[in-house]
């Protein structure tokens, strides 16, 4: 395996596309950074960008295995909206014939990301959704446009001690998100944490790596600030791209993340700022390119697509908006925070559901060689992902959240009877007890669905 770059976009030149014979991959990638003074979704508040510390991407990868095509997007966006996600499979199917169906876009959840969703204190901008399903469906034809005959290679690792669950068991029997650092009435993490590195790459035929496609669930939380940023995945990019020595592509999905964060509340230290962003960038980077040594690569990898929607319930509230609020107000910690705008968030969940019970949303998985990807558009519990990894013949199974649309926050159905942030209701967390697990059931039905597909 040699690397060299051989591609990009915006100014930059394209690899020749190849016949239709074979395994074919090409990559790509568009920027989809907003103008600055632009809204930056992911806190209670409305906060405004003021610079740019890094540009945001849509990252694309594009394979093509006989008449099968599939296409995989990670976009640096705190979460895509469905109709951002179908315009842009509207756009690139019309543009370059990658079947709409077949195109995963996942957000990376950066929290210093463009305005693109409505939540809590921050409004989404029509224009910049306009622009990001512009850009990511640009993304899927340029990759497109730079297939070549290539081999494939797959594989997993663990990236251990960057990540943490946020959910404690308390010594009075409660269950608290973020209850703060070294707090001495912490007993123990109330869920657990998936180390897995999942990776899919590509090389041409002479050993030119092409690109790979990454796979860890982490929060988007580390940087801060008012400038728009990637977060800890810009330095993911930069670490494999400088271990290779090559520009090449590296698409990154999230895993299931949705109790999981940079944060261990078990230690004094700082988890936040640049610091935290390289050391989870290089720590998840550095087991990519462990993995890319030791990778072996082959060729006519199949590749494959499966969806379904899932009709998944909304919350019944019951009881009045206020006794709700004050019901499921933590007395500390993550979602401790204003009584009035959790009353706002009740009465717009109660207005959905009496529109309809459920929210109909996209399961979809993907085959790529001996790895499958699963996504669903939930903030996911890593016990989740790891109750749809187990026993699974892919080798890796890439659970990916924040996928192909938005549906708020997906616990445990235990973790509804525990409290905390996660399952407080508001606009981010609407879906009723059990939806997670319906997600996981769904999953695994498709995972089984591409088996026997071959």
């Amino acid at each position: 395996m040699k690397f060299t770059g051989c591609l990009w976009v915006l100014g930059m030149g394209l690899c020749l596309a190849a016949g239709a014979e074979g395994f074919q991959a090409g990559f790509a990638r568009t920027d989809l950074t907003p103008a600055v003074g632009a809204q930056m979704p992911g806190g209670y508040n409305e906060h405004l960008s003021k610079g740019v510390r890094d540009p945001l991407f849509a990252e694309a990868a594009v394979f093509t295995s006989g008449e099968t095509t599939v296409a995989v997007v990670g976009v640096d966006l705190i979460m895509i909206p469905r109709a951002v996600v179908l315009e842009a499979r509207r756009l690139a199917e019309e543009r370059c014939g990658v079947p709409g169906a077949n195109i995963l876009i996942g957000a990376s959840h950066t929290h210093t990301g463009g305005p693109i969703v409505d939540c809590f204190g921050s409004t989404s901008d029509p224009a910049y959704s306009r622009f990001a399903a512009e850009r990511i469906a640009e993304a899927v034809c340029l990759a497109h446009a730079a297939r070549v005959e290539a081999r494939l290679a797959t594989a997993s690792g663990e990236a251990r001690g960057v990540a943490f669950n946020r959910r404690f068991f308390m010594k009075d029997g409660s269950v608290i998100t973020h209850p703060g650092k070294m707090n001495p009435d912490i007993v123990k993490p109330a869920g657990p944490v998936d180390a897995e590195v999942g990776l899919i790459a590509a090389e041409d035929l002479e050993g030119n790596l092409l690109g790979c496609v990454v796979n860890h669930g982490m929060h988007g939380t580390t940087i801060g600030g008012s400038e728009f940023s990637a977060d800890w995945p810009y330095f993911l990019r930069k670490t494999v791209r400088g271990g290779v020595g090559a520009d090449i592509g590296v698409v990154f999905l999230n895993g299931a993340c949705g109790d999981v964060t940079q944060v261990n509340n078990q230690s004094p230290e700082s988890n936040f700022g640049e610091k935290s962003a390289r050391l989870i960038g290089m720590t998840v980077g550095g087991e990519v390119l462990k993995l890319l040594a030791g990778a072996e690569f082959t060729p006519d990898a199949t590749v494959a697509a499966v969806a379904e929607e899932a009709a998944l319930p909304i919350r019944d509230l019951g009881e009045s908006d206020e006794a709700l609020v004050d019901r499921e107000a933590p007395p500390f910690g993550l979602g401790s925070g204003s009584r009035e705008m959790y009353l706002r968030e009740a009465n717009m969940v109660r207005a959905m559901r009496e529109a309809s019970p459920v929210v109909t949303e996209e399961i979809q998985a993907l085959r790529v060689g001996n790895a499958a990807i699963v996504s669903n558009p939930t903030e996911f519990f890593s016990a989740l992902g790891l109750a749809i990894k187990a026993e699974q013949p892919w080798k890796p199974v890439m659970v990916t959240e924040l996928a192909n649309g938005y549906a708020g926050y997906a616990p445990t159905r235990e973790a509804y009877d525990q409290g905390g942030y996660e399952p407080r209701t508001a606009r981010s967390s609407f879906m009723a007890p059990g939806a997670g697990e319906q997600i996981v059931e769904l999953s695994r039905r498709l995972l089984a669905a591409l088996e026997e597909g071959e």
